[in-house]
């Protein structure tokens, strides 16, 4: 397959960054989610709306390509990591290659990914955004209104057998809106660890990483109404409006990996959520900036740490200093701990007596019900998953150290074949095509695409060789 497999080098482009895989992302974008945290959009929805105390947001997709999903949020990204490493935000239209972008988002070269970009831009082209004060202007520092497509435009040149190459010139190239544009060249901009974020296994993480680490640059402690966080910053479907334990088991997985690579502090549940009122609250830290408070000490005279729970949660003070006096504090401690677990859930088993339901579970020792896990049994599973997790981790980001390479090589490869004159390129293919295999070349001399290709792996073996005694 032909399609787009070298890198072009462009004129007057400016030297890359250090380090290419240190990313960027656009404020704006980071505060709100563009896109669907699904696969594809349900049948009919072609609007998401998203609210702010400032104002709002209405995200809406064409007839033909629908509303943006999480995949065309990775495009999105790779797109904006492309612009930084081409012309470093100084031109809203950059030049490209589709084999280029899918380097960067560590997707494979294959046909159907060719596809898949394609479709994402098609996407991008169509959707408009209309921020109602919420688009943060940099220059001024205030919110304003923009309605704006993100992408304006996008040209895609296919390079297929017999068409004559333009030298030294990339075969597509993509628009930013102007506005967008000039919010990048305004600094509202941060850093975007593109590894990290490459690397998490789902949609979620990625939403919440991009928010939180923007977030976090103001402080390193949130905390945020849970449907606030859930439904306006993460995108959760506002089907679970009403069952805050939903919407924090959808949460879970990502808190989970979030802390698994040491980038939110893991906190126990009651310090992770509390209610006000009939809200619940989310509190959300980076790590290493708090550490858990120690258990208070109750002083000598007064009721015993499993007292106070049991009374906590419903159950007579003389009962519960009872309870304590005759039975272990740690298996009171269990019995809260599936008590609790029951609660959030709503079960029916509490639904009457809770608080006798809780006594008769300590005195007549009940069995843990299905499903239920302990924290300790929990910690451990999340201390296998996160080790799991870590070495997946260390793996793909080799992965895409590798690619990292691979890209860079033949960057060097196509800057020195252009770099030399038609003669020049003339004498450089017959001095390969000299070292070459009779037997391989014979094989394949009289197909023009395998010929084509052959020729190509032989040019770029000699240049290799040619740079390296350089």
């Amino acid at each position: 397959m032909l399609i787009e497999r070298t890198l072009f080098p462009v004129e007057d482009e400016p030297a890359r960054p250090a380090n290419p895989r240190a990313g960027r992302d656009e404020m704006n974008l980071a505060e709100f989610p563009l896109a669907l945290l699904a696969d594809r959009a349900p049948k009919g929805q072609k609007t998401l709306h998203y609210a702010s105390p400032h104002g709002t947001l209405t995200i809406t997709g064409s007839d033909a390509y629908g509303l943006p999903t999480a995949a065309d949020t990775d495009v999105l990204v790779g797109l904006i990591q492309l612009t930084r490493l081409r012309n470093n935000f100084t031109e809203p239209k950059v030049n490209f290659t589709r084999y280029e972008l899918l380097k960067v988002l560590g997707w494979p070269d294959e046909s159907k990914y060719y596809k898949r970009v394609d479709e994402s831009l098609n996407r991008w082209v169509g959707v408009s955004l209309h921020y109602n004060n919420t688009w943060w202007d940099n220059k001024t520092k205030r919110y304003l209104s923009a309605k704006l497509h993100i992408i304006e435009s996008v040209i895609i040149d296919d390079e297929r057998a017999g068409r004559p190459r333009r030298a030294g010139l990339p075969f597509s190239s993509f628009t930013w809106n102007t506005t967008f544009i000039q919010s990048c060249q305004a600094d509202n901009l941060k850093r975007l660890d593109l590894d990290r974020y490459f690397a998490f296994r789902s949609a979620i993480s990625k939403r919440v990483y991009r928010f939180l680490d923007k977030r976090f640059y103001l402080r390193s402690d949130w905390e945020f109404d849970l449907k606030e966080f859930a439904f306006e910053h993460v995108g959760l479907s506002r089907n679970y409006a009403s069952n805050a334990g939903k919407i924090k088991e959808k949460l879970q997985p990502a808190l989970d990996e979030l802390e698994g690579i040491d980038f939110l502090e893991p906190l126990p549940r009651d310090e992770r959520y509390r209610k006000n009122g009939r809200e619940w609250i989310i509190r959300l830290c980076r790590h290493g900036a708090t550490a858990p408070p120690a258990p208070p000490e109750v002083p000598a005279g007064e009721r015993s740490a499993s007292a106070v729970a049991l009374v906590a949660r419903g159950v007579t003070e003389a009962t519960a200093v009872d309870l304590a006096r005759h039975f272990p504090t740690d298996a009171i401690a269990a019995k809260v701990e599936v008590f609790d677990w029951l609660t959030e859930r709503k079960d029916t088993r509490i639904r009457i007596n809770a608080a006798g339901y809780l006594v008769d579970s300590i005195r007549k020792d009940y069995a843990s019900p299905k499903g239920f896990e302990s924290r300790a049994e929990r910690d451990r599973r999340l201390e296998t998953e996160r080790a799991a997790e870590r070495s997946a981790v260390k793996s793909r980001h080799q992965k895409l150290d590798d690619d990292a390479r691979l890209l860079g090589e033949l960057e060097a490869i196509e800057e020195y074949w252009c770099t030399l004159s038609p003669r020049e390129q003339d004498r450089l293919d017959a001095a390969a095509l000299a070292e070459a295999d009779p037997e391989s070349w014979e094989s394949c001399r009289h197909n023009p695409a395998l010929a084509r290709m052959y020729r190509r792996s032989l040019r770029h073996d000699l240049i290799r060789k040619r740079l390296k005694l350089r």
